[in-house]
């Protein structure tokens, strides 16, 4: 049981950080697509196309790439910012 005077523990800290979502993350939408977050808003995210290759590898479009706007809530993180590639 937490006691709730006590201060956090590094791995809450690291739980926390880990499931913000930042610039260059990647994440699905509920209709199963992956995206690249190009911007984080107050209460949206601005998304940029991606895709994933055969061996699971996240790849932000970069010559077809469209882009949307979406509320955070509908967005679940799948990959962090460095392991992102870009072609």
């Amino acid at each position: 049981m937490k006691d709730s005077t006590s201060p956090p523990q590094d791995h809450d800290r690291e739980d926390e950080y880990a499931a913000l979502v930042k610039p260059g993350d990647a994440v699905e939408t509920p209709d199963g697509e992956i995206w690249v977050v190009a911007a984080v808003m107050p209460d949206d995210l601005v998304l940029v196309s991606a895709y994933r290759d055969a061996t699971g590898l996240v790849y932000a479009d970069v010559y077809e790439a469209t882009h949307t706007t979406i509320p955070t809530a509908l967005a679940r993180k799948v990959a962090d910012a460095r392991s992102v590639r870009r072609p």
